[in-house]
Order: C-alpha cells, then sequence, then structure tokens
C-alpha cells in the first residue's frame, strides 16, 4: 500500500512538471515571438526612416538647385511619395540667404513618424540680383491692408512745394523716393526713409538733383552705397552717394544729343540706361560704374542711329537685356511691330538685338517686365483709352527658355498665356504664385492695387479684391489715383501713386 501510495504522488509530480515545462515553453516560445516581431518593426521603421531622410534631403537639394537658375524660385511647397508627405517650408534669415527645413511624415501600424532637416541657402550666384522682396509668401494675401500711407504733401518745402513721384526703389530697409516734377526748382527730388518699421517710415535725408530746374529724376536703382538716377535735363545719368553723412551727387558725363534719362537698371557692376527718343541718338546705352572715378560708357543699342522709340523699361537677365517700348508700328527702329525687345549683351561694348515680342502689334506700348527664371511677366499700356474694356490683354506670362525664339515660343495656340486688367500696368512685381499689378487711371476708373494667380498661366484669375489707390478727396481728385512706380521688401509692397490734384503718395501694403 504504501508502494502505490507513494507512485500515485509520483504520477502526480511528474503531471505538474510537463505542465509548468508547458506553461515555460509558451512564453519562450511567446516572448521570442515579440522579440521577433519587435525586430521586425525595428527593422521596418529603421528602413522607412532612411527612405524619409533621403527624401528630405532630395527636397533640401532640390531647393538649393532652384537657387542656382533664381533665388526667388526657392519658395515653401509640399509634394508626397507613396506613404511619405513632404513639406519645405522656406523662410528669410537674411535679404540674399533663405532658411529651408524639410519635413517628411508618415503614418505606419497607426503610428505617426516624422524626420525633419534644415540648412541655409543663399544667393551665391547673385541670380535676383539687388532685389530684396521676399519671394516666399506669408500671410493672408486674400486679405491686404494697407499699414501706412505716406503723403508727400506733409514735406512741403514751402507754399508751392508738389511732388510728382517717378519711380522708388526699396533696399535693405530703406526705402528711397524719386520725383520726376516738383513745383519750384528748389524742391527735393530724392527722399530716403527709414523703413525697418514699415508701419512707422522716418524720413532719413533728401537732396535736389538739379536746382537749376523742377524736372527730377524719372527712374532709380539702388545697390550697395550708390543711387544710380535716369533723369531729366542736364544729364541722363547720375550717381548719388547714400552711405555716410549727407546724400552726395557724383559728376558724370551727359551723353550728347541724347533724349531724357527713362528707365535704368543696375547688374553685376554695370548700369543700364534708356533714353527717351531724341535726335535719332541711340536710346539703349552700358555704362560701366565698376569705378566710380572712371565712369564710362562702354556700349549702346542701336549701333547705327536711334530706336525711334522711348525706353520704358530695362531688366537684365543673364546675357540678356529686355527692353519695353512702344509699338514699334512701322519697323523703322529695327525691330518691327516689337513691343518688347531682346538683346544679346555678353559683350557690352556690341550690344545686338537677338528677338522680341509683339501681340496686337499695332495697338498698346511695352511698359515693364519681370523676369523669373525662364519666365517673363510683361506688362503693356492699354489699347483702349476710354469707353468699356476690351479684350485685349495688358498682362503676359511669356515662356524665355530660348530669347532668341520668343516670338515664336509665344505665339502658337494656346500661347500667348495673358489676361485682360481692363487697364495700363505702371509696375509688377512676382512673388511665387501670385503676381501684384499697380495700374494707372483708366477713363472712370481709378489705378487699383491688383493681386492676381499665375501658377495656372493658362487660366490667369484674380486672387483678391483690388485696392483703390489714394487721392486727396478734393473734389476734383476723387478716385482720380494713378500707379506711378511699385517696390517690395521682405513681406511689404511698396505702392507709389499720384492723384489728379498733382498729390503724391506711397501706400505701404501687407498681408496680416
Amino acid at each position: 500500500m504504501i508502494f502505490a501510495k507513494n507512485e500515485k504522488n509520483q504520477s502526480g509530480f511528474l503531471l505538474v512538471e510537463i505542465m509548468l515545462a508547458l506553461a515555460v515553453a509558451v512564453c519562450a516560445i511567446a516572448a521570442a515571438g515579440l522579440m521577433a516581431f519587435a525586430g521586425q518593426t525595428m527593422s521596418v521603421d529603421s528602413e522607412l526612416d532612411a527612405q524619409a531622410l533621403e527624401m528630405a534631403q532630395r527636397l533640401i537639394e532640390e531647393q538649393r538647385i532652384l537657387a542656382g537658375d533664381d533665388f526667388r524660385r526657392v519658395n515653401s511647397t509640399s509634394t508626397a511619395e507613396g506613404i511619405f508627405s513632404g513639406r519645405v517650408n522656406v523662410s528669410r534669415h537674411d535679404f540674399f540667404v533663405k532658411s529651408i527645413s524639410a519635413a517628411v511624415n508618415w503614418n505606419i501600424n497607426g503610428r505617426n513618424r516624422q524626420t525633419e532637416i534644415s540648412a541655409l541657402i543663399a544667393d551665391y550666384g547673385n541670380t535676383a540680383g539687388n532685389d530684396t522682396c521676399d519671394s516666399n509668401l506669408t500671410g493672408d494675401w486674400k486679405n491686404p491692408q494697407i499699414v501706412k500711407v505716406i503723403d508727400f504733401s506733409d514735406f512741403a518745402e514751402n507754399a508751392s512745394s508738389t511732388y510728382a513721384i517717378g519711380d522708388i526703389d526699396v533696399y535693405k530697409n530703406k526705402l528711397y523716393v524719386a520725383m520726376e516734377k516738383t513745383g519750384t526748382k528748389k524742391d527735393s527730388t530724392l527722399f530716403v526713409f527709414d523703413i525697418s518699421n514699415p508701419s512707422m517710415p522716418i524720413l532719413l535725408d533728401k537732396i535736389d538733383n538739379n536746382n537749376a530746374a523742377m524736372a527730377g529724376i524719372n527712374a532709380i536703382t539702388v545697390n550697395k552705397n550708390y543711387a544710380y538716377a535716369a533723369s531729366t535735363g542736364v544729364k541722363q545719368f547720375q550717381i548719388i552717394g547714400i552711405n555716410a553723412g549727407p546724400l552726395k551727387i557724383i559728376p558724370t558725363d551727359k551723353i550728347s544729343g541724347g533724349g531724357d534719362g527713362q528707365s535704368i537698371f543696375y547688374k553685376d557692376g554695370y548700369i543700364y540706361l534708356g533714353l527717351a527718343s531724341k535726335n535719332n541718338v541711340p536710346e539703349f546705352h552700358i555704362i560701366d560704374v565698376r569705378n566710380l572715378s572712371s565712369v564710362v560708357e562702354v556700349g549702346h543699342w542701336p549701333l547705327d542711329g536711334g530706336l525711334r522709340h522711348n525706353i520704358n523699361d530695362i531688366y537684365v537677365k543673364g546675357n540678356y537685356a529686355y527692353l519695353a517700348h512702344p509699338t514699334d508700328a512701322d519697323g523703322s527702329g529695327g525691330c518691327p511691330q516689337e513691343q518688347l525687345t531682346v538683346l544679346n549683351i555678353s559683350n557690352p561694348a556690341n550690344p545686338y538685338r537677338v528677338g522680341g515680342f509683339y501681340d496686337y502689334g499695332a495697338l498698346g506700348n511695352g511698359k515693364i517686365s519681370y523676369l523669373i527664371g525662364d519666365v517673363i511677366y510683361f506688362g503693356r499700356t492699354s489699347s483702349n483709352t476710354s469707353g468699356l474694356s476690351d479684350a485685349i490683354p495688358e498682362f503676359y506670362i511669356l515662356d524665355n527658355s530660348m530669347p532668341e525664339n520668343l516670338q515664336n515660343k509665344n505665339s502658337v495656340l494656346p500661347r500667348p498665356y495673358a489676361k485682360e486688367i481692363s487697364s495700363s500696368a505702371n509696375g509688377l512685381i512676382v512673388r511665387d504664385y501670385l503676381a501684384f499689378l499697380l495700374t494707372t487711371k483708366q477713363s472712370e476708373k481709378p489705378g487699383e492695387f491688383q493681386i492676381i494667380r499665375i501658377d495656372l498661366p493658362e487660366n490667369i484669375s484674380s486672387y483678391a479684391n483690388a485696392i483703390t489707390l489714394p487721392d486727396s478727396g478734393e473734389e476734383n481728385a476723387l478716385k482720380t489715383g494713378s500707379g506711378a512706380a511699385m517696390d517690395c521688401e521682405g513681406n511689404y509692397l511698396y505702392v507709389a501713386s499720384i492723384d489728379g490734384a498733382g498729390k503724391s503718395y506711397i501706400s505701404i501694403i501687407t498681408a496680416p
């Protein structure tokens, strides 16, 4: 009996041991499974992390490539690749440096993951020239706001003082305002404001470029320590020192026989000057200003005689200069029907025409152009001077991938991409997918600040309600504001206008 009892107890112990062993085995297998799953998850995460990092690095590199072509093409954007969504955020670090962050997000098994890297990209190639406008849009531009209006009546130097703005330039927290005409010979024709706080501009200095005449400065451009002016009267081109102490006129020579200075552009040590047509003298001149003790004209166009048209606007990019001018209706100036002429300036001593553009060649004059990458944004005067608007456009988006073939590239349907804006375009700035247009008074319609969307060139559309330009409120000046000039710095637009009473204003506009 004792033997039988012991045998039964041993049998019980064996069963417990087997059950324990099975439990341990199950736990071990489960643990091994969990470890295998965790390892697999870590492996998948590592692989996806690597793919996301590669995508973020590629997004940064794409921005570097865009900057090499044109710094103003570096803007915030988003993209998607499979399970990954990428976002590039761009902000201004300095006038010619942008801060870039590339973030890549994805979801795996209900878990949100992100990889983000950052970089600084500078305009080492000087592709934006002296343009300090921030191409990256911030704020709500569907609801632009005027934060300040500068009324130049407040700066009258005597009871007869009046000011008609000819041009403005904004450069590194300074606003330069040039007057094309004043009420007296002693009135200042160049005003300089500190706009470190755009809503509170402070007048720093002013000067009269020619105290023998009421005519002043028609166009101005600023680079580093100097302002370069296209002037009326005694000299068509003037240099003004702006760096230290009071403003100072630096002597230059007159272009013999030529008309008044009309337009001007600075690029890499050269001034490109446009004149009014006069005496069959060339209207386009290239001036070397790299050494101000020896300023010298190095080239002009046309080489023989004149274009016979005023040069309304000049834009220089790469080896080409783009001249906006009245329609060369009969071809006597050497560019039949053109309103925009392209010159090869790779040899400044020998500029020559390589192409051009016109649309409705007998109607409307070339007025202004703005280039980004291989696209020209072109504005014309209105073909309709009174009554209802017509169907002929004033704003164009042109393919400039082949400057020598500009007309043909933009004449085959559905091109040219264009929009009728019911007025002449006196100012034009492009920022990312928006174009900002400044128009003149047209019939009963006052001048406006317009915003249009341009990322779908075949469907150019209004983006926000237009802002009517200011007037003095006098009975004969109501709704008579007309756009004179426009520039941009950071996220602010500076809009110059003149009303029917001859009073000048600058409206400072931004997005909240």
